[in-house]
């Protein structure tokens, strides 16, 4: 046998004792998969840190770092939840969208921009054009107005012109924002005299109420409305 063999050999028995260090983020969905169980159900925030022993900082920064990549799901409750990503134990906010028809593509623009909120579960968004034949339109969007836990109102000249838009659905929002029942967050789409309407003291999307079309890139401009509406949403579950 050749002198380096029996050592070779010995080598190749020895285990490999090296253990990977897991990551913050798996450590947070490990112990979230075994808290939720079979169902995947919500885990309270205070429950889920306290199994971690993580301090607060920790914490909420390995739960953004996951809802951002949509791994996990936050819920309503005491304290805020959270839950793996597809569980069926999910909350979503509501989200009504009242907007003119003249505005209908950069209406699609703006849901386009939210459907990662959607992918995060954060939001589920409604719209008239989700009328389904032989619905009756005004039942329908008053029932969809009515359980909206946010109301986007996208602003223009023709939204503020159609008296369907400013005087039926706007008036019902504000009084449902003004009850806690809802929130309402004006879009600012296209320049108008929107400051001097009943909505002008809500704070305004996208940043400093600057209209989207009046940005030189208009995907930055709605990202920047994705981004505050995510805010928003994250605020009102960590609330309920």
């Amino acid at each position: 046998m050749p002198a380096g063999s029996l050592s070779t050999k010995n080598n190749a028995r020895k285990p490999n004792t090296r253990q990977v260090r897991r990551t913050g983020a798996q450590l947070f969905i490990d112990k979230l998969t075994e808290l939720s169980g079979d169902d995947q159900r919500l885990v309270s925030n205070r429950a889920l840190r306290s199994a971690l022993n993580w301090d607060e900082h920790r914490y909420a920064r390995i739960k953004a770092q996951l809802v951002a990549e949509a791994s996990v799901i936050v819920g309503r409750g005491k304290g805020g939840s959270v839950a793996l990503a597809g569980g069926r134990d999910a909350q979503a906010l509501k989200v009504f969208v009242s907007y003119s028809h003249a505005d209908e593509k950069i209406k699609d623009a703006v849901l386009r921009h939210l459907k990662p909120l959607e992918r995060m579960g954060l939001i589920t968004e409604w719209h008239d054009r989700k009328l389904l034949a032989g619905d009756s339109w005004g039942d329908e969007i008053s029932r969809n107005l009515d359980t909206a836990d946010i109301v986007l109102l996208l602003v223009s000249i023709d939204f503020i012109n159609s008296r369907y838009c400013y005087d039926v659905e706007l008036d019902r929002a504000l009084e449902r924002h003004a009850s806690g029942a809802c929130r309402v967050v004006p879009i600012i789409l296209r320049g108008c005299l929107w400051q001097h309407t009943p909505f002008s003291k809500l704070q305004a999307l996208p940043r400093d109420g600057k209209p989207v079309v009046s940005w030189p890139d208009h995907d930055e401009a709605l990202a920047s409305v994705a981004d505050g509406l995510r805010a928003y949403a994250q605020e009102i579950l960590a609330s309920c």
